[in-house]
Formats: C-alpha cells, structure tokens, sequence
C-alpha cells in the first residue's frame, strides 16, 4: 500500500507540473497575441469612447488591418486648412500611400500627382474618442517618430472634438468604417457636411495641437483653439491671461499658443497629458531613453519621474466672460459657438495629416505680398520632387490613463 501510494503522490505531483507547463505556455502566448492585436478588435459605440490602445511597430506585429480597426485612413472632404492636397483615397492617382514595416513603423505618404491638383496625402483620424470624466480625469498621449520638414509642408499631430451625432457614430446606430466613408466622396462642401472624420461644428468642441511645423523651420507649435466664451489660458506661468479663440483672419490671436521649441529635425517622442485645468506638452529626442523604468513608452509610465527639461510647455486653462460677437468674430464662428459655454474639451479623436501650403504655411512661406501664391508656384516647380514621397513615420502610438 505505501508503494501505491508512493507512485499515486508522484503521478499527481507530474501532472500538476505538466498543467504547470501548460499553463504558462498558454499565458504566454496569449500575452504575445494581446501585445500584437490592437484592443480596438470589436470596436463597438459603447467601447469607442475613451477606448485605450497601443501601437508599437517597433516591437509588435500587425497588419495594415489591424490599423484599421484603430484608424480612419481617408478623409472623404476638401482639406479645411485649404491646402493643396487631396486627402480622399476615392480620388487618390498614386498607390500604396500607406506602408507597415514591423521592426521599422508605419509610413503615411505624400505624393506628387503630376496635374494640377498638386499631391495625394494622408489625414489619418482615430475611430475611438475621448472625454475626461471621474473615471479619466487624466489622459495621456504618446507618439514616437518622425514629421517631414521642407518648405511649404505642413504636418501635424493633433486632436480634435466635436458634438455632432456623425462624429461619434450615433445617427448609423455603429462606428463607421472606410469604405462607410468613401460615400461622402464629392458630395458636399466640408463646413457643412458633418462626417465621422469631419466635425463642421469647429472650434465648438475644442481643438489640441500636439505637434505643428511648417516650411521647415524645425519649429514645434503647441496651440488651443477654442470658442471665444470657453476658455482663457495662462501658458508657463508667464501671468499673461490669453483667449483660445480662433477669429477673423489677421487676428493677433489665432487661438492660444505656447512658445515654439526647435529641434533638430521633427523627430523623437512626443507626449501630452491632458487634464480638465491643465495640459503639458513633452519632447524626448530620439537618442534619449524612453522604454526605461517610468519612460512615456514603458508599462507605466510616470511623469512625475520625467526630467524637467522634457517638459516644453504647460497650460494652465481658465473659465472666460468673453463672447462671440460680430464685431471680433466670423458668423459661422459664432454660429458654431452658441452652445458651447464651458471650457470642456468634448469627444477628441487623434488626427496625424500632412498639408502643403494653406492658410498658414502659405500665408508664412516668405515676408512678400504675395506669400501662398510663391508656396503653390514652389510646390509645383523645385519643391515638387523635394516633396514627393515624404511621409509621417509612426514608430509608437497609445492613449493610455495615468
């Protein structure tokens, strides 16, 4: 009987190690597949607010689907900033605008068209959007890469907020998709044609520019655009009190701005961490650590353990008594602004674009009379194969609260 019992103790303690084995294999391999899948898979309206995500070329494996899944990759409409780009992959003439190179990133192009309609570019929209609330009252936003930078080009990475039912997918009763969005390719005029990539109640919820750089000064912009009657701000405790307002063109105050930092080239980790009274703008070069204990691209990261010279901007955002009024602002301006009364930043989706020219790399591209004019004349003529095939290049993407 001892023998029995003897040999019965080591059957259960093998098999017990063997489910052991079996055990961890599996975590592991479950843990490799959630690490490459992007969380977005199933995305439904109850999951798309405040949906956290993370996309790591460098590390994961994925396919341009399960970019998909996380992003809108056409923009169905006229560029707004009336740039020379189309945006519309319905209208695109040139192929593979998009490439994914797992180990290396994701590729978003700029083309020349060899017509008049100048080039073929990407305006890349996340399908998930965000509001702070009790259980997000601090949202962080990392991106690792590169912004291409030459004279009449124009990228940004930026969020951007809307109230319209098209916006958060609530008059389909499902979140849209690309090909949903291909249907509005050349029907409507961009200011009042609401889509799910196209809030045509701007400023009224709320504009967050992360990265801007135009002509190729190697210049980071961080800027607010709100309503007039939603928010004052005071940028790096400077005590000057400025309204995020966009208005009539020449206005001195298009929108609220911190001071630009120059790099030497638009390229390393770029991080914002967005809070009800305040946001804080971060710049990691490319050399620095950024997966390292407490880093924006480790499992947790920690602001509180960044050096301060990371910290390029901070915004302190106030309640205002200003309003709209004709006299200082757009009717379409006010129009859009009559409910918005509160500085709330309201369903933000992440937006990576290229734009050439436009309302304001034109307008900057030199000091003369003339300033868009020279930028479409340089972009058609000895810019044009400077431009051709120049891309954002996203190594690393992630929402995530912290």
């Amino acid at each position: 009987m001892t023998k029995n019992f003897d040999r019965n103790i080591f059957v259960a303690i093998f098999l017990l190690l063997v489910a052991a084995v079996l055990f961890y294999a599996c975590g592991e391999e479950k843990g490799a597949a959630e690490e490459s899948v992007p969380a977005a898979e199933g995305l439904t309206l109850e999951t798309a607010e405040n949906h956290y995500f993370k996309l790591d070329f460098l590390k994961g494996s994925y396919e341009v689907s399960d970019v998909e899944d996380l992003f809108f990759t056409t923009f169905p409409h006229d560029d707004p900033t009336a740039g020379d780009v189309v945006y519309d992959r319905v209208k695109w003439v040139n192929e593979d605008m998009l490439k994914l190179v797992n180990g290396d990133g994701l590729y978003l192009y700029i083309k020349e068209r060899k017509d008049d309609v100048m080039f073929d570019s990407f305006r890349m929209t996340s399908r998930p959007f965000y509001n702070l609330d009790e259980n997000n009252q601090r949202l962080l936003f990392v991106f690792k890469g590169k912004l291409p930078s030459e004279k009449g080009v124009w990228p940004a990475w930026w969020l951007n907020g809307g109230h319209e039912d098209q916006w958060t997918y609530q008059n389909i009763g499902k979140v849209e998709t690309n090909t949903g969005l291909d249907g509005y390719s050349g029907k409507g005029f961009f200011y009042n044609t609401p889509s799910a990539v196209n809030p045509t109640d701007w400023p009224g919820a709320g504009e967050l520019d992360i990265i801007e750089n135009i002509n190729g000064e190697n210049k980071v912009h961080n800027t607010i655009h709100t309503c007039p009657q939603m928010c004052d701000s005071e940028w790096n405790g400077d005590g000057k009190i400025i309204n995020c307002a966009n208005a009539r063109e020449g206005d001195p105050n298009p929108g609220c701005s911190g001071q630009y930092y120059e790099v030497a080239s638009v390229e390393g980790t770029f991080a914002c961490i967005w809070e009800k009274n305040q946001i804080r703008f971060y710049y990691w070069t490319p050399d620095e650590d950024v997966r390292g204990e407490n880093g924006p691209l480790s499992d947790q990261p920690d602001p509180e353990k960044w050096r301060g010279d990371n910290l390029k901007n901070t915004v302190r955002l106030l309640e205002t008594d200003a309003e709209c009024d004709n006299a200082s602002h757009q009717d379409w301006q006010c129009n859009s602004c009559a409910n918005s009364n509160t500085c709330t930043f309201t369903n933000m989706k992440m937006i990576f674009n290229i734009t050439l020219c436009g309302k304001w790399a034109g307008a900057k591209f030199d000091d003369s009379d003339q300033p868009l004019l020279n930028c479409q004349s340089y972009i058609l003529g000895e810019g044009r194969t400077k431009i051709h095939n120049q891309s954002i290049k996203i190594e690393y993407v992630s929402v995530g609260k912290i």
